[in-house]
């Protein structure tokens, strides 16, 4: 998958210090609360992915996806096929 800007995005994480361009590459995102549900916001980062062709067959085949964190833990994440409701800035 291909790390991909959007219109939505209100900052760049850049890759950590130990890792080279190659390893990993600046991360467009958006940062803010994201709605848990009716009631309750959760602080959040989005990021946008672009499927290449030969990802978007296999998953087509498989109807798979995996997920890789890197680290000893594993935090909440969404995995989506549709674009998030943003809050309207006011």
């Amino acid at each position: 998958m291909i790390p991909t800007s959007f219109d939505e995005s209100n900052a760049i994480i850049d890759k950590p210090k130990d890792m080279t361009r190659e390893q990993c590459e600046p991360l467009n995102i958006w940062r803010g609360p994201f709605m848990i549900d009716n009631e309750n916001f959760a602080a959040s980062i989005i990021s946008c992915w672009k499927l290449t062709k030969e990802e978007l067959a296999e998953i087509n085949r498989t109807g798979r996806i995996y997920l890789i964190v890197i680290g000893p833990g594993m935090p909440p994440v969404i995995l989506s096929g549709h674009k998030p409701a943003f809050p309207s800035e006011e």
